[in-house]
Parts: C-alpha cells; sequence; structure tokens
C-alpha cells in the first residue's frame, strides 16, 4: 500500500473520530443540582417526590438530595404558593408557604413540582391555569410535566454547566 493510502486512512479515521467526539461528549454530560430538604417541614417529603418525577422525565440533569445547591424552606405565609430565586440554576431558595398553597386550591406536590421547574430552567406559559402544565399554576392537582416541559428541560440542560437567570419568580 502506498504511503498516501496509508496516510489518506489515517486521516479518515481521525476525522471521524473527531467528529463523534463532541456529540457524544455533549450527550452523555449530566447536570447535578443538589437540594436541600432540611427546613421544608412537612414538604420533605414532596420535594422528594417531585425529584423523583423530575428525574424519571429527563437524562440532561438530575435533582439529588444533598447540601450545597438549592435550599428549600417552608414557612407560613408570603406572596404565593411558593417562590424561587432562579430560573436554570444550580444554587438558590425555594420558599414554599403553608397559608397559600392552602388557599391556592392546588396540590401541594404540584406546588413542589412547579417549583423545582423554574430551578430547572421553565418559566410560566401564556396559558396560566391549564392544568395539563405544571408551570401554568392553577387549582389543580396533576403534578406531572407535559411532554413538552420536559423537552425543555431537557434541551436547556443538555451540554451545559449552569446559566442561572437571578431574579424572584412565583
Amino acid at each position: 500500500m502506498s504511503r498516501t493510502k496509508v496516510l489518506a486512512a489515517l486521516l479518515g479515521i481521525l476525522a471521524a473520530f473527531a467528529m463523534a467526539s463532541p456529540a457524544t461528549a455533549s450527550t452523555s454530560l449530566v447536570r447535578t443540582i443538589y437540594y436541600d430538604t432540611t427546613r421544608a417541614a412537612e414538604l420533605a417529603d414532596e420535594v422528594d417526590q417531585a425529584a423523583q418525577i423530575w428525574n424519571a422525565g429527563v437524562t440532561s440533569v438530575k435533582l439529588v438530595k444533598g447540601t450545597g445547591g438549592v435550599s428549600i424552606t417552608t414557612a407560613q405565609s408570603g406572596s404565593a404558593p411558593g417562590t424561587a430565586s432562579c430560573v436554570g440554576c444550580t444554587r438558590g431558595q425555594i420558599y414554599f408557604y403553608r397559608a397559600q398553597i392552602t388557599s391556592s386550591g392546588a396540590a401541594p406536590l404540584r406546588v413542589v413540582v412547579h417549583e423545582l421547574g423554574h430551578v430547572l430552567s421553565l418559566n410560566h406559559p401564556s396559558d396560566i391555569g391549564n392544568c395539563a402544565k405544571v408551570m401554568a399554576g392553577g387549582r389543580c392537582q396533576n403534578a406531572q410535566p407535559s411532554a413538552a416541559e420536559l423537552a425543555a428541560v431537557q434541551r436547556f440542560w443538555t451540554g451545559r454547566v449552569a446559566a442561572p437567570t437571578v431574579g424572584l419568580v412565583a
């Protein structure tokens, strides 16, 4: 075999690996967001359930119980059933307010899934009150994110380390 053919074959193999590597790396990267329920009081179980719901629907990011990430606190009264300090972040605060959860008519698990949705990158949709979407709020019982919500989280975190947007969201 001539030198030219050997060199061409080697370059072809190297080019194939170079093109495959970035795609493989970005699809295998899983971002971990730690959440702390030590101050979540009676909602600690719902926070764990909500993390399981999100983890079952996306592969690019995982919510894991631990410290150093998102701190979750339950208080008596506030401006909404819950608030998150950031959208698409790995560190921050989520507050849940007992009186507002009760008066909202929404299932507590739905409220928790909703607030974790903010941490995972989601904002409120335009159709507030649509019970098929956890990010739409409303007096709803459904705590399962829609396929579109799951896909949006998957897209946001695929290959991403973190890109926080800081600011209080309900």
